[in-house]
């Protein structure tokens, strides 16, 4: 017992990072400080020799996977630099040797939650209680995380002053609750679940009362504010998530391997990279970008497009090759979570994962989210250590590191195990019959056309692409369309730019349903644009 208490105060001497873990309380505030892990880098070598082995054993999967992409002179330098940087996010973890080191990430999203609720009233006066949070550079998703986790950190802290659990703890339930956000509210189940589950004794009144809370806030809301934002956690669409999952599936079997590469997946989307409009986190009238966005911007907006789900978006960048080495990792960290078995690591942990189902939540850089998990992931291993060194036996699971990936991976393509045992459309068969065209379309001009459609009873979307000969097809209709009884429906085609182009136009059900949105219907004509 004395060797390992010796081994284990030996291990805790090195465990200093060169920068101070207040920095941890910009993370949530300022986009990109997760870089200032990078300096972390260093300590490698103080990680167990079992994880240094399957650290470098990811980043070469993704070097690899960079390489067979169809551009590796770019997507080499990305892959390094993203995959550097999950090293050195889990190396400063392991190095931070504890969870009360990022207490300052709670204080962190209290601005934020300030900054939004700010934002919202000033934006958005008259309309305050139906109209979904908003700030400056967090999406509404982004902020209902955001929430989720700051929730997570006033559950799960223990010790140390009550005022800030329940200040920030009560700034993050706001934040969830007004971002109306649904894949957040799967992260805090699942985030409340985890932390229950491995610290029964001491987690089982704060988890059930912010559940319990949350749950009463909701019903509450929506029964005093009709129509309010909190509406949206009773909804059960995808809201075109559908179509992202497989644009990105598309993305993978035209590049099995590779993948598109880091941060070039954003052409593969139809619906979003071909827009015209300058969408950031505000309307465009607050950055002054009403005409569009300017060149410089224009060049990186694709590389932020997520395909709302992990493994999809993984498979479409990185491929077969560079998917196997995300899911190992973050396989073995659900392990090591496990091992530690403190609440707050779980928590983040499994929340996180969970909420890969509807998003992207791991993707780096990020404002702070993914920081955050990856950060705890190094810290569930420096705890996971100390309880071995602690001469404190933990359950030999090794073998459940790889299942642990597979079970990801199960859950992440839920939708397209689900295909397979419901049938795609209902009683009837949607047929698109006919298409009326100008004889002449003119370049940069919207056109009006007419489509007719035998529809059975339901909801349907029609979406229409056009595919020059060379380059990416551009979404140029997207509407709902209902059975009508002359069958025929008046849609506005985009403008496009000269050239010839395959239309397209697909039909899909609308079901409320977890699936990958596949067209019923297709009617395809050659224009030519002058």
């Amino acid at each position: 017992m004395g060797i390992h208490v010796t081994q284990y105060k030996r291990l805790m001497k090195f465990r200093l990072l060169p920068i101070p873990p207040l920095w941890l309380g910009v993370l949530p505030l300022i986009p990109g400080a997760g870089l200032l892990s990078l300096l972390a880098l260093p300590r490698f070598r103080r990680l167990p020799v079992g994880w240094r082995a399957l650290l470098a054993a990811f980043l070469a999967l993704q070097l690899l996977a960079a390489l067979l992409s169809p551009q590796p002179l770019l997507s080499l330098p990305l892959a390094l630099i993203r995959g550097g940087l999950v090293v050195a996010l889990i190396v400063a973890g392991y190095m931070l040797g504890h969870t009360r080191a990022v207490r300052p990430v709670l204080l962190g999203y209290s601005v934020v939650a300030l900054t939004a609720f700010a934002t919202t009233v000033v934006l958005h006066p008259a309309a305050v209680f139906t109209t979904r949070l908003v700030h400056p550079y967090y999406t509404s998703v982004s902020l209902g995380l955001a929430g989720t986790l700051g929730l997570l950190l006033a559950v799960t802290w223990r010790g140390g002053p009550w005022v800030w659990r329940v200040v920030g703890g009560g700034l993050s339930l706001g934040m969830f609750l007004w971002s109306g956000s649904r894949g957040p509210l799967i992260a805090l189940v699942a985030g409340l679940a985890a932390a229950l589950v491995v610290g029964l004794r001491s987690q089982w009144k704060a988890s059930l009362l912010a559940l319990a809370g949350t749950a009463v806030l909701v019903l509450g809301l929506q029964t005093a504010v009709p129509g309010g934002v909190t509406s949206r956690f009773l909804e059960n669409t995808l809201n075109g998530r559908g179509i992202f999952w497989a644009d990105a599936l598309s993305a993978g079997r035209l590049h099995p391997w590779g993948g598109t590469g880091p941060y070039q997946l954003g052409p593969a989307f139809s619906t979003q990279y071909s827009d015209a409009s300058c969408k950031l986190w505000l309307p465009v009238q607050t950055y002054g970008l009403e005409g569009g966005c300017p060149p410089a911007l224009d060049a990186l907006r694709g590389a932020w497009l997520i395909a709302h789900n992990t493994a999809f978006h993984l498979l479409g960048e990185t491929g077969i090759i560079g998917l196997s080495g995300w899911l190992a990792l973050m396989g073995a960290l659900a392990l090591a979570a496990w091992r530690c078995r403190d609440p707050l690591v779980n928590g983040v942990t499994w929340a996180i994962l969970a909420m890969g189902l509807v998003d992207t939540p791991t993707f780096l850089p990020n404002v702070g989210h993914a920081e955050l998990y990856w950060l705890l992931g190094g810290v569930g291993v420096a705890l996971a250590q100390k309880n071995l060194l602690a001469d404190q036996p933990a359950p030999r699971l090794s073998p459940a590191a790889p299942l642990l990936a597979l079970a990801l991976l199960t859950y992440f393509t839920l939708p397209l195990w689900l295909e397979r045992v419901r049938p795609s459309v209902r009683a009837g068969v949607p047929i698109l019959r006919a298409l009326t065209l100008p004889t002449r379309l003119t370049a940069g001009e919207n056109v009006t056309l007419f489509l007719k459609a035998d529809l059975p009873q339901g909801k349907f979307r029609v979406r229409g692409l056009a595919c020059p000969i060379n380059g990416p097809c551009q979404n140029v209709v997207q509407t709902a369309l209902k059975a009508s009884p002359s069958g025929w429906t008046r849609l506005t085609l985009k403008g496009l730019p000269a050239g010839r182009y395959r239309l397209s136009l697909q039909l899909s059900d609308q079901r409320a349903r977890l699936s990958v949105e596949r067209p019923v219907a297709e009617l395809v004509r050659m224009i030519d644009v002058e």
